[in-house]
């Protein structure tokens, strides 16, 4: 026979007992409590989770959605606006980071 694989870091974490539900919960705050039982998915989670710093300045934010919004683009939901103007941020971010 065989000997039993251990659980997986998910395995374990789904088959504990679930939290109470409360609107003031700080997920951010359960993962660094608990990185230590769970390395790879805090890890994660802190990736998914937290919000990224923006590099740009406001004016030139500003200047980024005169430039998207013009007379044939005009009908731009505003949460789709700033999603292509926080993607754009990310993107062109990226490039100028040196780690």
């Amino acid at each position: 026979m065989f000997a039993p694989l251990s659980k997986t870091e998910l395995q374990t974490y789904l088959e504990e007992k679930k939290l109470p539900r409360v609107d003031d919960m700080d997920v951010l705050n359960y993962w660094s409590t608990n990185q230590f039982r769970f390395p790879i998915l805090s890890q994660m989670a802190r990736d998914v989770l937290s919000i990224p710093l923006s590099t740009v300045a406001s004016e030139s934010v500003f200047s980024v959605g005169g430039r998207l919004l013009d007379v044939f683009r005009s009908s731009l939901k505003p949460k789709i606006v700033e999603a292509v103007i926080c993607l754009r941020d990310w993107a062109f971010g990226q490039e100028g980071d040196s780690s």
